[in-house]
């Protein structure tokens, strides 16, 4: 008796077999995510600084060498790279095929995060396990305005919605012209003084920090005292007293402008604010770019 003998007499069992089978595919493939790039677990780690004002070879031996000294007695290392530019750095970290990138993320931000104290002041550091999820999935264009109108637009407007919708991981606002508080000090007018620019720098920025500068106890509760010194504005940075009785408008220009122009963000030739959006691992794509074209449609 040959196999097909024994299928035929089995008919019904196997129409089914085909029919659970059928069903089954229609069921997956209407409830499997969508992505644009599969799953991939790589066996990399990338961390990036940014923020220092400092020239590409002193970033290298005050940042990057000490990172990689760090992050290289992370067991499961094989090479670690670095590409080095003015304010930056980028460290690629190769692991050994089989490691658990999971726990190797944690040794990795645990060993930046030991030395990140003798690292320059103001420095953004960020460590992601390379993944298919890091690269954006939509891009939008905010066009119709100067570039740093468009980019407090996209920064405080558009991105609290976007980041609201389920399965996005994160989005990320780029644009020419960010805007600040400018202060360009006097230098004569510091050195008649005694001032660094230094001291007029922590002066300020104690001065506009919020801090709890004490508590009250009353009614069987306790109160925090909270200062509210915030700086909304110019007038705000500039009446900021100093420790001589001056203020910061007597010894500098206090002015808004826009930080130091590092790139330019353009849509059709126009200038522009640029958003993109990532994804949640194992998020649905399709889902996603729905969800987020209808916030942005509306």
């Amino acid at each position: 008796m040959t196999l097909f003998d024994v299928l035929s007499r089995q008919r019904r069992f196997v129409y089914l077999m085909i029919g659970l089978l059928s069903v089954a595919g229609v069921w997956a493939a209407l409830t499997l995510p969508s992505a644009i790039y599969p799953e991939l677990n790589f066996s990399r780690i990338t961390v990036v600084a940014e923020g220092s004002t400092l020239g590409a070879r002193q970033v290298v031996f005050s940042i990057t060498r000490p990172i990689e000294e760090a992050v290289s007695v992370v067991p499961g290392v094989t090479r670690v790279r670095s590409h080095t530019i003015r304010g930056a750095t980028e460290i690629a970290i190769t692991f050994a095929p089989g490691t658990d990138m999971a726990y190797a993320l944690q040794l990795v931000r645990a060993r930046v995060g030991q030395v990140s104290g003798s690292l320059p002041a103001g420095l953004d550091i960020e460590i992601e396990q390379l993944a298919p999820s890091l690269f954006p999935i939509l891009s939008y264009n905010l066009e119709g305005g100067d570039p740093a109108t468009l980019y407090d637009l996209a920064r405080y407007e558009i991105k609290p919605l976007i980041s609201r919708v389920p399965g996005v991981g994160r989005v990320d606002v780029q644009g020419s012209d960010v805007r600040e508080i400018e202060v360009v000090a006097d230098p004569s007018r510091l050195a008649a003084l005694g001032m660094t620019y230094t001291e007029l720098a922590n002066a300020i920025r104690q001065a506009v920090t919020v801090q709890a500068v004490g508590r009250v106890a009353q009614d069987y509760q306790q109160y925090l005292i909270v200062t509210d010194q915030e700086a909304h504005g110019v007038e705000d940075i500039g009446s900021v007293v100093l420790s001589n009785g001056l203020r910061v408008r007597d010894v500098a220009r206090v002015q808004v402008g826009t930080e130091d122009h590092v790139r330019i963000i353009a849509g059709d030739g126009k200038p522009a604010a640029l958003i993109n959006v990532t994804r949640q691992v194992g998020g649905n794509t399709l889902a996603l770019a729905d969800s987020v074209a209808r916030i942005v449609a509306a």
